[in-house]
């Protein structure tokens, strides 16, 4: 009796793994994030998967609408998946979903299919580049992005981007005005200051048009930016505090209003002044010459 289970449970795994032998992986080209539509049909165990590149930091907007019931998956170049969307739509009124993402430069994937989908589909991509000025390292603070006074840096927080670490450093107590702004209306990022430690000093949440001023001593500090997705930008003005200057000392030795080192006024000489040997000299001979004509 045994022997007669064990016999039917194989027979019965057989046409399951038969099933599952029948999926296919059916890769297409690349699709443009141009605003244009593709199209395509799908098969139960069917899996269409549609790559999409994107070249800068932006938002991304893949549009899917189904004619069918199905599933359509959005994946990482690792073919991880990160969204999903489930589809009820027919032929007379297909069912849309858009997947809408601030998202880095890479490759993606759009699969969809099931094991029980058939019918039409279509897709199209619609790309949005955003201003952006941060380094690679700046997700950790170990690898924060310089933050020059004065300037104006713009950032996107994106997908999987948690955080963008700014740093500053003062040799000297200095005031330091911090702007942050965001075009965001709604579900917008957050700004924290900390110190050289790490430990936190304020803390913004959803920040539009922030603006706030700090006396901080000699240190270097970090700002984060975290939270939502989107872009911003971020300004920090700082300028250290400089002693007054003292009223200007006459250094020793040197000319006032004239005066020389002796104490005396230099005079300058006049144009037609006459050395006084020689000035002797032809008064003498001019008495002469007259003495002789008499």
């Amino acid at each position: 009796m045994r022997k007669f289970v064990l016999l039917l449970a194989l027979l019965l795994a057989f046409p399951a793994a038969a099933m599952a032998d029948d999926s296919q992986f059916i890769e297409h080209e690349p699709f443009a994030l141009d605003d244009s539509w593709v199209e395509g049909s799908t098969r139960p165990g069917e899996y269409h998967y549609y790559p999409f590149i994107v070249e800068e930091v932006g938002l991304v907007t893949v549009r899917v609408q189904l004619f069918c019931g199905g599933h359509v998956e959005l994946l990482d170049a690792d073919l991880i998946e990160w969204d999903e969307g489930y589809f009820n739509g027919t032929a007379g009124a297909p069912e849309t979903k858009d997947f809408v993402y601030y998202l880095e430069p890479g490759v993606y994937y759009l699969r969809n299919g099931s094991d029980n989908s058939q019918g039409g589909f279509r897709i199209k991509g619609i790309f949005k580049p955003c201003p952006s000025t941060e380094t690679a390292e700046n997700d950790d603070y170990l690898g924060a992005q310089a933050l020059p006074s004065g300037e104006t840096l713009s950032g996107v927080l994106t997908q999987w981007d948690g955080h963008d670490y700014y740093t500053f450093t003062l040799d000297a107590e200095a005031q330091v005005y911090l702007t942050a702004n965001t075009t965001l209306e709604s579900l917008m990022p957050n700004l924290a200051l900390y110190d050289g430690d790490m430990v936190k000093m304020s803390e913004e949440y959803g920040f539009k048009g922030y603006a706030e001023e700090f006396l901080l001593p000699a240190g270097t500090y970090y700002v984060d930016v975290w939270g939502n997705k989107g872009p911003y930008t971020l300004k920090a003005v700082y300028e250290e505090e400089i002693p007054a200057a003292a009223p200007a000392v006459e250094a020793a030795g040197e000319d006032v209003d004239g005066q020389n080192e002796s104490g005396s006024f230099d005079v300058a000489p006049e144009e037609d002044f006459t050395d006084f040997d020689s000035f002797t000299d032809e008064l003498g001979s001019l008495l002469f010459d007259l003495l002789n004509r008499f």
